[in-house]
């Protein structure tokens, strides 16, 4: 695939990547959630569509493309982001990270406060730690945080389960999510464009099993290594408050906790916001007007 990249690291890995939209525009990277790949976005897509925008959209190590990396960390994960921008001749950038790649952006952010803008933070996870976490949360979501910090040795076999499932139908593995989403998620689900661009994500995402998303929740689950309140990059937050999947109390604890950031709980959105246009379209305004949108919710 044309579009279709992979950087050898320096300590030999390979990492897969993605380039969207203009070759020569604003670079944005885009961290994809967990499980997911670098088809997170799909070229029909919002964020794809925007003028003058340069999408990358890097793979975390064991998923698609970029190879594995035992016990690996958020901030590994901000190393592996420095050396591709340096790939690419790209100083300074924005960030963006989605449910489980909001932990990788924030980890970016700290490490490379010189280098990244502006963040942004959709649907992002925070540290499972704080009181309530996971109150609200969907019962797979809420069942599975707890494994990975109690029983991490039987969530990774319950991981490698679901992912032979998906590996073997994917439809399956699909509809087996969808008593877990809120409606305004299914909703999009059940749109043929959206059900297509979330297969093909998840398909790639476990092309090499579980690896991946078993990396990504032990790192969730440990000590990020950082404070999200020594996080200085301006940050922009958006919440979907029917969402099931992340809690309102993990986002109010960022919104709370990260210095510079600004708000949007979206009323009648849940998880999948970058499938919601005003969210999009307030992306957009700052990433080319840089004017700070002050608000803290939306309809």
């Amino acid at each position: 695939m044309k579009d279709t990249h992979a950087l050898k690291l320096l300590d030999g890995r390979q990492l897969g990547y993605r380039i969207l939209g203009n070759r020569e525009g604003l670079p944005f990277f885009f961290i994809h959630g967990t499980p997911g790949s670098r088809f997170v976005i799909s070229e029909n897509d919002l964020l794809a569509q925007i003028d003058g925008l340069r999408l990358i959209i890097p793979e975390r190590p064991g998923y698609g493309r970029s190879s594995t990396l035992p016990k690996r960390t958020l901030l590994d994960w901000a190393e592996d982001v420095q050396q591709l921008a340096d790939s690419l001749g790209i100083d300074k950038f924005s960030v963006a990270g989605v449910s489980g790649g909001g932990p990788h952006a924030l980890a970016c952010a700290h490490e490379l406060p010189n280098r990244i803008n502006t963040l942004f933070l959709l649907s992002s996870n925070a540290p499972v730690q704080i009181k309530g976490a996971t109150n609200g949360m969907a019962l797979g979501n809420k069942l599975g945080f707890f494994l990975n910090r109690y029983a991490p040795g039987l969530a990774s076999w319950l991981l490698n389960s679901q992912a032979k499932t998906a590996i073997n139908d994917l439809d399956v593995f699909i509809d087996a999510l969808i008593p877990q989403l809120a409606e305004p998620d299914r909703k999009q689900l059940a749109k043929d464009f959206v059900r297509d661009a979330i297969r093909k994500n998840i398909e790639e995402a476990f092309s090499q099993g579980a690896d991946g998303i078993i990396a990504d929740n032990r790192a969730f689950s440990a000590d990020w290594g950082f404070r999200v309140e020594d996080v200085r990059t301006p940050t922009y937050l958006w919440y979907g408050m029917k969402d099931t999947l992340v809690t309102e109390t993990m986002a109010r604890y960022l919104a709370e906790h990260i210095p510079q950031c600004k708000a949007t709980f979206v009323t009648n959105a849940a998880h999948l916001l970058t499938e919601e246009p005003s969210v999009v379209d307030e992306i957009k305004e700052i990433l080319f007007t840089k004017t700070p949108i002050k608000h803290t919710s939306t309809e």
